[in-house]
């Protein structure tokens, strides 16, 4: 296999036409794969990379919108393929985003450490892939009339998902420009809220429409499919272990550089990786924090649309669920670019690690405080407008250190056990934050607010009318 870095990719920029590696001074690859290799970093240069890993990730999150943006539609289902008391419909539509969550916290970690035995771009096309199959199956469980396919559907879509959400962030601090890590960070995050809020708003129309929400599925599994050949014909490698300290990489059992090709072709053992990097306190504080940071996220994200609805300020689930998408999208385009960029210019172009990662926990601190004050003060808040913009302004905190957490983590490890460490602290954030999240909340909004479910009226699905004599259950809820 050929791979390459960010210093081979531009010696072979410098070197075209001379048909040499200005590094070796040798001919590094077969006159045949060679051509074939500089056209595709030609069309594909890392700056274009970035960019359709911000579209790619736009597509996992319509896709995680899709169930919570048309509550009512998936609720109806589950109580047609299941028959479970309408009073727990809740609990199974929290279900079915926890299921999608825990298949990719557990497959996250194995993609990280994959990428020391395969070429990173192989493994992310070959994750989403399986995504593409994934979304297509979750579509079939509508005309099949089977929530147990569907639930297979978003457990395969977390396994697709998990291998592109490890690499890409690793291969933007490798290759976006010097000084600008974190903005461009914040970019590719960006496209999380822009994603989950298109997610509800794109639900809440087809899943409505004479199309049904299998279609919402079917659709963005075709967008996808071009991303997943491009993924495969990229040659593009991570930054390889120069950065990495002695005892760390000795521990995590990573051959010093006189072995480097034996390491790129068996890498360090899964379990030497995990066990170096759970040795690190500052990864543990950081992966700790953005765990209640997610279970938060996840919890408002699930529900956002019924608290909107049953609190009285939008008349049905399709007004409730555009709203709380374009709240959800504003803030999330200010919010996670803006905090990649105050961070970069905190630090400045030439930064160490370490300035980085005290300028990141900064930055994730102060909008934490803040993001709490306005999530407390949006549920007491009795007009629209009032709550529209506690909402808003507590989401824009929230999103504001999404950049800088993910860079923290990576400054916090050795290079080389970045994709492992992002993959890491993905898990440990879902396990202890969006995976339970969603199931409580839903348990929770069921015990504290039962009328607040959906109801079958002139054949149609819509909230329970009654849901109106439980506004202090939802509020304490949220």
């Amino acid at each position: 296999r050929m791979a390459l870095t960010r210093a081979e990719y531009q010696a072979l920029e410098n070197s075209v036409g001379e048909g040499k590696d200005k590094v070796s001074g040798k001919a590094p690859f077969s006159s045949s794969f060679s051509s074939s290799s500089r056209m595709i970093t030609k069309i594909f240069t890392p700056s274009r990379v970035i960019w359709m890993f911000v579209v790619v990730n736009l597509l996992n999150y319509v896709d995680r919108g899709i169930i919570p943006g048309a509550p009512n539609q998936f609720q109806s289902f589950i109580h047609a393929t299941t028959s479970v008391p309408e009073s727990s419909e809740s609990t199974y539509l929290g279900l079915l985003q926890s299921v999608f969550i825990a298949s990719f916290s557990v497959a996250v970690v194995v993609a990280g450490n994959f990428v020391h035995i395969y070429p990173p771009f192989k493994v992310m096309g070959g994750g989403l892939a399986i995504w593409c199959v994934a979304v297509f199956i979750s579509g079939f469980a509508r005309p099949l009339s089977s929530f147990n396919v569907l639930v297979l559907g978003r457990a395969l879509s977390g396994v697709g998902e998990a291998s592109f959400q490890c690499i890409a962030p690793a291969f933007i601090q490798d290759y976006a420009p010097n000084g600008r890590q974190v903005l461009y960070l914040g970019i590719f995050f960006s496209s999380i809220t822009v994603g989950i809020a298109g997610g509800y708003a794109y639900s809440a129309m087809v899943s409505t429409s004479s199309l049904g929400w299998g279609w919402a599925f079917y659709l963005e599994g075709m967008l996808m499919v071009p991303f997943v050949i491009i993924c495969w014909m990229l040659p593009y490698q991570l930054k390889g272990a120069e950065e990495e300290t002695p005892d760390i990489s000795i521990e995590a059992g990573i051959p010093s550089s006189d072995n480097t090709e034996h390491t790129e072709r068996q890498g360090p053992s899964l379990y030497k990786e995990v066990k170096s990097i759970l040795s690190i306190p500052v990864f543990i504080n950081i992966s700790l924090g953005y765990a209640a940071y997610c279970a938060v996220l996840a919890g408002i994200s699930t529900f956002g649309p019924i608290f909107f609805q049953g609190l009285q300020f939008f008349p049905d689930e399709k007004s409730a669920s555009l709203h709380f998408s374009a709240i959800v999208a504003i803030a999330g385009i200010v919010g996670t670019p803006v905090g990649g960029y105050i961070s970069d210019r905190l630090a400045g172009g030439k930064a160490s690690r370490e300035q980085v990662l005290t300028t990141c926990l900064r930055i994730m601190s102060f909008s934490s405080v803040f993001g709490i004050i306005f999530s407390v003060a949006s549920a007491y808040c009795t007009t629209r407008n009032s709550f529209l913009f506690c909402m808003g302004t507590a989401i824009m905190f929230l999103f504001l250190p999404t950049g800088c957490c993910t860079m923290a983590v990576m400054e916090s490890v050795p290079s080389k056990m970045r994709a492992s460490a992002v993959a890491l602290n993905i898990l440990i954030m879902h396990v202890l934050g969006d995976v339970p999240s969603p199931i409580a909340v839903g348990a929770l909004k069921d015990y504290l607010a039962p009328n607040c479910n959906t109801k079958r009226i002139d054949g149609q699905e819509v909230l329970n009318p009654l849901c109106i004599e439980d506004g202090d259950g939802l509020r304490l809820t949220l």
